[in-house]
């Protein structure tokens, strides 16, 4: 059975607010040196970064002037690139410590020995150099060597004691006794 549905009209509502809304904030306006920026970024992208450090210097003193940090953040950043682009190292300036660990990570370690006895000729006080000289002795299994090599590593440089540690190339031959001197530190 069907009901009747009451002939009342039905309560009004109390209109909703509408919900507060912050107004906008003002819109930004462009940077003065936007357009000297877009010049610049031109240049950088067209690989031509002597003339964009000029630019990006000019840009970087007048933001500096103006206050307007953010435009010098970015037109250091493109100047840093282009001061990289401009200076970059050249092939083969590797030094000898890098020679002696590219030998050490191929298991050559007869070159690495090699490598670093001359390069103990020239830097006599360098640990690094010393240190280098155990880890290829420690590959040979030479433990005397090692030891020696070592020892004179850490006269120069304790904190080489923590790579000995570390090294797994000392794996084979840590346990013997003429490592005592790295027990302790």
């Amino acid at each position: 059975m069907a009901t009747k549905a009451k002939s009342q009209p039905a309560p009004k509502a109390a209109p909703k607010a509408a919900p507060k809304v912050a107004p906008l904030p003002p819109k930004a306006t462009a940077s003065p040196l936007a357009a000297t920026f877009g010049k610049a970024l031109k240049l950088v992208d067209g690989g031509k970064h002597a003339e964009a450090i000029k630019a990006l210097e000019a840009l970087v003193k007048e933001a500096q002037a103006l206050g307007e940090w953010g435009m010098k953040r970015r037109a250091d950043i493109y100047l840093a690139l282009c001061h990289a682009k401009t200076h970059e190292a050249k092939p083969g300036a590797t030094d000898a410590v890098s020679e002696i660990e590219a030998c050490l990570n191929r298991r050559d370690s007869e070159a690495a020995i090699k490598l670093a006895d001359k390069a103990i000729k020239s830097h006599p006080d360098r640990g690094i150099l010393h240190y280098l000289k155990a880890v290829a002795h420690a590959q040979n299994e030479q433990v005397e060597a090692s030891a020696d090599a070592m020892q004179k590593a850490m006269e120069l440089d304790a904190d080489l004691v923590f790579q000995w540690h570390m090294e797994p190339d000392f794996n084979p031959i840590r346990k013997s006794a003429l490592f005592g001197f790295t027990e302790g530190r």
